[in-house]
């Protein structure tokens, strides 16, 4: 294969499989192999715009029956990893059993962009500003990637390895997420914190999961991203807050303890100090939730 680096979108070679095995057959071989593409919404103005080199060559795995649908497994919700998220939004399925999942997916871009991105695509982008990694890690699901041989399943919580850095091989494909229902008894909640109401990038965004009962916390996971290289879980956090009572002795330090334990940076979005304070409010948001009637 050429290092040649295209220029244009017309000097790249993009091959059109009609199925997985076909993608994944085309994946293996280094001569063929090419970077995937799905809807493109973050691949395209990273190319257009310099950040990343245009590739010699495309796979568009776009549409592929095998990587499309949302359905039920027992516990679990199962979506490929092709499902845009307009699809998202609009799924009675992830209303009902991952709602955080759902309503972050009406904050990506505008219409046009949730109509064309795909879950997998921003999974893969691994931007800490990612506006669906926090609803993902709150469940502590499982991404299932797969090369011509076999399929592997990775937590989710152990999937992005750092900046723009996640746990898949050069041969493979991200196929399809596992992730398990919240319970009747628990609620989602997901915030996001932009310059503007509509079409930004987040400042702080996050998610949580929990229940409460009679005035005591039972459970709570939360995510918050925008705030570190990748999207991170508050397990400090999640354990302080296990089995106290719901009251503004707990509110208060709770946000103290977000504040000390996040570690943002200053970048053209954002100060760190504003990051800090921001998730402290924001995960005592969440929990005053709780406060009202569901």
């Amino acid at each position: 294969m050429s290092t040649k680096t295209p220029t244009s979108f017309e000097e790249m070679d993009c091959a059109f499989p009609s199925s997985l095995a076909e993608a994944l057959d085309l994946m293996a071989d280094e001569s063929t192999r090419g970077r995937p593409l799905a809807g493109g919404t973050d691949l395209m103005v990273q190319w257009e715009s310099g950040v990343v080199n245009r590739p010699e060559r495309s796979i568009s795995v776009k549409g592929l029956p095998e990587l499309m649908g949302i359905s039920e497994a027992g516990d679990e919700l199962v979506i490929g990893s092709g499902v845009t998220h307009m699809q998202l939004r609009s799924s009675d399925l992830v209303q009902k059993h991952v709602p955080s999942l759902a309503e972050a997916a009406t904050t990506v871009g505008g219409f046009q962009i949730q109509t064309m991105g795909t879950v997998g695509g921003s999974v893969a982008n691994a931007s800490p500003a990612g506006d669906l990694a926090p609803s993902l890690l709150i469940t502590e699901g499982r991404v299932v990637v797969a090369n011509r041989e076999r399929e592997r399943e990775i937590p989710v919580t152990e999937f992005w390895q750092g900046y723009r850095k996640i746990d898949l091989q050069p041969d493979e494909l991200i196929i399809r997420f596992h992730l398990p229902k919240k319970s009747a008894e628990s609620r989602e909640y997901w915030r996001k914190l932009g310059p503007r109401r509509a079409q930004a990038i987040s400042k702080v965004m996050g998610s949580c999961r929990g229940q409460v009962l009679d005035g005591q916390i039972q459970s709570f996971r939360v995510a918050i991203g925008s705030v570190a290289a990748t999207c991170v879980r508050l397990t400090g956090i999640e354990e302080w807050l296990l089995n106290r009572p719901l009251n503004e002795s707990t509110l208060a330090e709770v946000e103290k303890r977000v504040t000390e334990e996040v570690q943002p940076i200053d970048d053209i979005r954002s100060t760190a100090d504003y990051r800090r304070w921001v998730t402290g409010r924001m995960v005592r948001g969440f929990l005053e939730n709780w406060l009202e009637p569901a």
